[in-house]
């Protein structure tokens, strides 16, 4: 009698309840008091903005999938919050074609380029954003006030990056009544989502703890501002530092497997921010600290996962290589 060997898939073997899609459900969660009060700060033109980023992420997906003949990824909700959050970075006076462009890019090129769902390596809405900042950098130049129609290129980071307090108030930078973009200026209500992922257990402390701590303690060292710890708030609570903490730099793809490797990964993002504020040529860096962070993230893992008992360094870099591999299959990419 013949007896055909079952089947066998890669690891991991275990079964959990939560798959792709119910993680990019709990994201867009944690994402809409953030939405609702970007369209309610700065009307029906936030909405488009964030509802033609959505459609080109997920139209762009589709489309290649069927091209290349791969398996249709897009229920799974990844390219919604990928438009979701590229949206959310961008400021309401860009043309609407800004968001097409940006969601084509991250998803078309950063994405599905390299093997779509856990294959990237840098964050795709991060690198869509930044690849929009370099292409139409007068485009995304200029931000809207909240509750007007007043434009204006002077968001707080900018009075920071002088070494001054900004004007707003750190109140209204906390609720989400200062100048910036659709989905950052409501501290408040960013640091709600980022609760709700903790709570659920898909994200963990130790990445935005690290961030927010790193970029709160390098700014007293730097700051030569005489308001001393009203200067290190408006710095935190100014700009996209907390949505990127929480929502970004987190991604399971392109973030450190291991704890103490998430607590020097977001303790790099948060030292890179801080130096390009005060030394860079744009207010805001910690986009570009995110992406710069992504690269040494293989680096990270090597030096930071144990060797087993009676084993070798060697045989734990290889262990990382082998668990970074495997565990993508069932990880997240926004």
């Amino acid at each position: 009698m013949n007896v055909t060997a079952p089947s066998i898939k890669r690891a991991p073997y275990i079964k959990h309840p939560d798959n792709v899609r119910n993680i990019m459900a709990d994201v867009i969660i944690a994402l809409l008091p953030v939405v609702l009060w970007g369209v309610y700060a700065f009307g029906a033109r936030a909405l488009s903005i964030i509802a033609v980023s959505v459609l080109a992420s997920v139209l762009t997906e589709t489309i290649i999938t069927f091209v290349t003949k791969k398996y249709i990824t897009v229920l799974d909700l990844s390219a919604v919050v990928t438009g979701l959050l590229l949206a959310l970075a961008l400021p309401v006076t860009v043309p609407l074609y800004i968001p097409a462009v940006g969601a084509v890019f991250a998803v078309g090129v950063v994405k599905c380029t390299f093997g779509g769902l856990g294959g990237n390596f840098v964050n795709p809405a991060l690198a869509g954003y930044v690849f929009l900042k370099l292409a139409f950098p007068e485009k995304l130049a200029l931000s809207a006030v909240p509750f007007t129609d007043a434009v204006t290129g002077a968001t707080p980071l900018v009075s920071l990056k002088e070494g001054l307090l900004p004007e707003t108030s750190l109140y209204d930078m906390l609720v989400g009544n200062s100048a910036g973009s659709i989905g950052e200026i409501s501290t408040v209500l960013i640091l709600i989502g980022g609760i709700y992922l903790l709570v659920r257990g898909i994200i963990g402390w130790q990445i935005p703890i690290a961030v927010i701590g790193s970029v709160a303690a390098l700014t007293v060292f730097f700051s030569q501002n005489a308001s001393g710890m009203m200067f290190v708030l408006a710095e935190l609570t100014s700009g996209g530092l907390f949505l990127v903490a929480f929502f970004m730099a987190t991604d399971p793809v392109t973030s450190p497997m291991r704890p103490f490797g998430k607590l020097i990964y977001g303790a790099l993002i948060g030292a890179v921010t801080v130096l390009l504020r005060y030394y860079g040529s744009v207010p805001e860096g910690v986009a570009y600290a995110v992406l710069l962070a992504n690269l040494f993230v293989g680096v990270i893992d090597k030096i930071t996962t144990p060797a087993r008992f009676g084993g070798s360094r060697r045989d734990a870099h290889a262990a990382a290589d082998v668990s970074k591999d495997t565990s993508e299959e069932t990880e997240v990419s926004e």
